[in-house]
């Protein structure tokens, strides 16, 4: 791909990861579904080729980790290529990555995981937003529960690492009590299934464009920081034996105030991520997921900065109390923090920069 100088100054020596969106594509409509208003019943996916080409220019640039989404990405098939799911696996770790995973809802036939190609991958994180099928299903779908576990079981017994990926909602956690006990439930039932670590994602209305289509399924900000506190004091005291991931989310004014630098973790502002999309976006910040915003887009051999509704243009506006661009503030004192900060975690990407956060 030719590049424009905009587009590959902001990314060159920077770029860590890359997230590619394969296909709008999935056989479930979740009530939560970040994706949903791109999501679509027909094969639209990113050509095979381009792909290649996107992979090399970000390996080039310094990315070392690609996360594979959707839609639903073992769904992906490029028809005019005739490539599937497992010659973009081969594909990136035949271009040097040196961590590949894939997040999926975990639908496929199970036989999926034994193609050698997929077999490759460093990791498969499976989304899974509850410890028993009623409280999943209310979210993913009536089945979805039971089909994803049995899959997880199975990549279990193949050797995979597996992740869970696992959404707070109001149905797990309608109070902080309940909360924790179904969350403490939850991490118990991943390690009990011979899962190695899970991955929390409180489903919060921050102010964005992805509030108007998660429906009623929220918990409120409140809630969350109540529920994190007692959660992080467990995890620590090593009751878990599985690695679990929790994002901090909220952190009250005064303590920005005193050591602001700490919280400011800003994907936009590090250039460490790109986000790909099926529609020729590439974009820095999940959060504007949904939108026109990008920073840039792909086209006919060309990646050109994007002109009109750039994310970049966001860059240097944050006022002293403030660490994230695009959520919005929870009154006086509560501040949003990036959805990517969670202290403490056992991510490669989070481990490996030097960047002076707590982890």
């Amino acid at each position: 791909m030719q590049f424009d100088e905009k587009t590959r100054i902001y990314f060159n020596k920077k770029v860590k990861q890359v997230f590619v969106y394969l296909t709008n594509l999935c056989q479930l409509r979740c009530k939560q579904c970040l994706y949903k208003p791109l999501l679509s019943d027909k094969s639209d996916c990113i050509d095979f080729r381009t792909l290649k080409e996107l992979l090399t220019d970000f390996r080039e640039f310094g990315a070392y980790k690609v996360s594979f989404l959707g839609g639903e990405p073992t769904l992906y098939y490029d028809q005019e290529n005739d490539k599937y799911f497992g010659d973009v696996v081969e594909a990136a770790k035949d271009l040097g990555y040196t961590y590949v995973r894939v997040d999926t809802n975990g639908q496929f036939n199970n036989d999926f995981l034994d193609d050698e190609r997929v077999k490759l991958l460093d990791e498969i994180t499976f989304s899974l937003d509850g410890h028993d099928r009623t409280t999943n299903d209310i979210m993913r779908g009536k089945g979805a529960y039971q089909k994803c576990v049995n899959n997880i079981v199975y990549a279990v017994s193949r050797g995979y690492k597996v992740q869970i990926t696992s959404c707070v909602h109001k149905y797990s956690c309608p109070d902080v009590r309940t909360g924790i006990n179904n969350l403490n439930a939850m991490i118990q039932f991943a390690q009990d299934i011979g899962v190695q670590s899970i991955n929390f994602h409180p489903i919060l209305k921050v102010g964005i464009a992805r509030d108007n289509w998660i429906e009623d399924t929220n918990i409120e900000p409140t809630t969350w920081k109540d529920i994190y506190q007692l959660l992080t004091s467990e995890v620590s005291n090593s009751r878990f034996k599985i690695k679990v991931r929790i994002p901090m989310r909220f952190i009250e004014k005064e303590r920005i105030l005193k050591a602001r630098n700490r919280y400011l973790y800003c994907p936009l502002e590090m250039g460490e991520r790109a986000l790909i999309m099926p529609d020729g976006q590439i974009k820095v910040c999940a959060f504007t997921i949904g939108t026109n915003e990008c920073l840039a887009r792909y086209n006919s051999g060309q990646v050109i900065f994007e002109s009109k509704h750039n994310e970049t243009t966001k860059i240097g506006t944050l006022s002293p109390t403030e660490v994230c661009y695009n959520q919005k503030v929870y009154g006086a004192n509560v501040i949003p923090l990036c959805m990517s900060f969670k202290p403490n975690q056992k991510e490669l990407v989070w481990e490996r920069m030097n960047n002076g956060y707590n982890r």
